[in-house]
């Protein structure tokens, strides 16, 4: 790198460290105050995250309530009074115990043996009812896809899928009296209250991360734990909501390639027939939250294109509000959501954009069709950011049209302070790919390849999101195929441009990116140098060593069907390597579950294999991407480093 940009790098990367992310808003009753949940964008080696919960109020108040050690989350004030329910790993590091902040104290709340991932106060506020993860399951892999575990070191290491799952539990307020209430033989994902006795959940008798694939919704009686099945789906759930009158259940459905990344259609189940009826049929089907404003209307937040959108839907499938906007608007880009006060005369949201980090925002529910009320900031968690940025880039929008004429859209990144002429360009794949490249603070998490220097093309393909539940379905059956095209069909845009020289075109990309650079890598010689993160380099074996049953999907049907068998080895870049020329740093966490180590060390060593210049890094303690401190930093550094010798080798690199 040039001296400028060796130092705008180590600049960049600082700051991106010193971003907080805000999470998990809870209006207080009179909604004139909010708890949510702060953290900081990496931990410590052997930590948890230190997050701890804040109060903020609509005049710009705000005010720390916890302290933990540990990490302090999911905050929920009481529906009838000032308590606060949230939980925190401070007794056991990596289980979330239940406890209540009351009168400036907070007290360990009930027995839960889980780690608590969902909290509902009952209607009376006398009861919390939790969804909790026994030790021995996976995170999802916007989690990190790692085991959970506490206590010491597992060893042996047994999975038992007859055993572990996901349970509810109802405390008493009054005196943390708990007692199991969901299901005695079947996994809980998500739920939500019927009445006092009752729940709306999803749920799979496979308790691992394969079972939610194929979860169903379903109704829980507490008291005899009972289960009947409502609705059952081929595509993947998310978001069940019950209505105030307990007469509807909405729900999202769609394709999605991970747990969490649900951006479908919005269906309504009325209960009392268990006629399905679909919201919005001809609009907005990359939908990812539902909450229910009264009986008749529903709060939504979505994907749309580069951007976001949020509004109103009523039961009848009418928009009656909605507004669009080139942000993320919700905890992260895998996830669009609002928060509406109680008196739903106001939302709340988490709020990012280009050039502007994450902030809580907020406005008043005054609006009409067509009418644009904006966002008032609520906190300045990260005004320091953008101060003095060191060299922010310019982010430009790309569009151009794959080789059946499809519409594609990107973003671009163009370094600052950028010579005249092509520039060496880095191709950074997102994951997924049920996920999409969008305007944010940090797109596509590229902020550091720019302030190295690099054009940075974050291609949307096929098969992703916010362009409607048909767009998100059209790579199944032909991953690596068509999607890639519309990636290269991309650089040519970029060449055409001007600002990109495709001889010094290098690649990268997390998960289903580190497959597509790994697809890239076997099957063309387009790419000087490539960074293979956290990837899939043999879709058969990946399928039998993950967690997950999304090789299934991708491929069109089960590996056990021979035709989707042979596609699934066909389309694996193991198998593809016939004369490979691209350097390849591959990049992997030891303990990921979701993409595992193997698939990194056999494309390792197959290209050593073909003598391809390649190296293997694996990170102790992390899994689907690094969360340590010093293992993100390295991560970076090294990735800089590959791509500058390759792409620039007349300039002397360095660590």
């Amino acid at each position: 790198m040039e001296p400028a940009a060796t130092v705008r790098f180590a600049q960049v990367l600082e700051r991106l460290d010193r971003v907080k992310l805000p999470s998990g808003l809870s209006f207080h009753r009179s909604g004139r105050t909010l708890a949510a949940t702060v953290s900081p964008a990496t931990r410590e080696a052997g930590k948890s995250y230190q997050s701890r919960i804040w109060r903020f109020t609509l005049d710009g108040g705000a005010k720390q309530l916890t302290h933990g050690p540990g990490n302090d989350d999911q905050p929920a004030w009481s529906p009838l009074d000032d308590r606060l329910a949230f939980t925190s790993d401070r007794a056991v590091k990596g289980k979330a115990d239940l406890f209540l902040l009351e009168r400036g104290e907070a007290r360990p709340l009930g027995r839960i043996p889980g780690t608590i991932e969902a909290l509902r106060w009952s209607a009376d506020a006398k009861f919390l009812i939790a969804m909790a993860a026994d030790r021995g399951l996976d995170h999802a892999a916007t989690s990190g896809a790692v085991r959970i575990w506490w206590d010491g070191m597992e060893d042996p290491a047994v999975t038992n899928a007859a055993k572990a799952r996901r349970r509810l539990f109802r405390v008493r307020v009054a005196d943390g009296d708990t007692v199991e209430i969901g299901p005695r033989d079947q996994a809980v994902w998500e739920f939500d209250l019927l009445g006092a006795d009752s729940a709306i959940a999803l749920i799979s008798e496979d308790p691992s991360e394969r079972g939610w694939y194929h979860a169903k919704l379903a109704r829980i009686d507490f008291d005899p734990r009972s289960v009947k099945v409502l609705y059952s789906s081929r595509w993947q759930l998310q978001g069940p909501a019950v209505s105030p009158d307990g007469k509807h259940v909405a729900f999202l459905e769609g394709w999605s390639s991970d747990r969490g990344l649900v951006a479908g259609e919005m269906r309504l189940l009325v209960l009392a027939t268990g006629q399905i009826v679909t919201l919005a049929a001809d609009g907005e089907t990359n939908i990812s939250s539902l909450q229910w404003r009264d009986d008749e209307s529903l709060w939504f937040a979505g994907w749309s294109r580069l951007g976001s959108n949020h509004g109103v839907v009523r039961r009848d499938g009418s928009i009656e509000w909605i507004e669009r906007e080139d942000a993320v608007v919700g905890p992260t880009s895998f996830l669009a959501s609002v928060t509406p006060t109680p008196d739903n005369k106001g939302l709340a949201g988490i709020r990012e954009a280009v050039g502007a980090p994450p902030e809580i925002v907020f406005k008043t529910a005054a609006w009409k069709s067509g009418s644009n009320v904006g966002w008032k900031p609520l906190t300045t968690i990260n005004a320091a950011i953008m101060r003095d940025y060191p060299g922010y880039p310019e982010v430009r929008e790309a569009r151009w049209k794959g080789k059946d004429g499809l519409d594609l859209e990107a973003l671009v990144l163009l370094p600052p302070d950028r010579p005249s002429g092509p520039l060496p360009t880095i191709v950074d794949i997102h994951g997924g790919p049920t996920w999409s490249a969008k305007y944010a603070f940090n797109p596509g998490y590229a902020l550091p390849l720019a302030a190295a220097g690099y054009v940075v093309f974050l291609p949307n393909y096929r098969g992703n999101t916010g362009w409607g539940q048909p767009y998100s379905k059209l790579n199944i059956g032909d991953p690596g195929g068509a999607e890639f095209d519309d990636i290269l069909a991309g650089i040519d845009w970029c060449v055409a441009q001007g600002f990109t020289d495709p001889m010094k075109l290098g690649i990268t990309g997390g998960s289903y990116g580190g497959y597509m650079t790994a697809w890239a890598v076997a099957t063309t010689d387009h790419f000087k140098a490539a960074v293979m993160v956290s990837g899939i380099a043999n879709q058969w074996s990946c399928h039998y060593s993950c967690n997950h049953d999304f090789g299934e999907y991708i491929v069109g049907g089960p590996l056990t069907e021979e035709r989707f068998r042979k596609l699934a080895i066909e389309r694996s870049p193991l198998f593809r390597l016939d004369k490979p020329t691209t350097p390849t740093l591959i990049l992997h966490g030891v303990e990921d579950r979701c993409t595992p180590l193997g698939q990194g060390q056999e494309f390792h060593s197959a290209l050593r294999e073909h003598g391809v210049e390649t190296e293997l890094v694996a990170y102790p303690r992390e899994g689907h991407g690094n969360r340590e401190r010093a293992h993100r930093l390295d991560a970076w550094r090294r990735s800089v480093a590959w791509f500058g010798r390759f792409l620039r080798p007349d300039r002397k690199q360095g660590r």
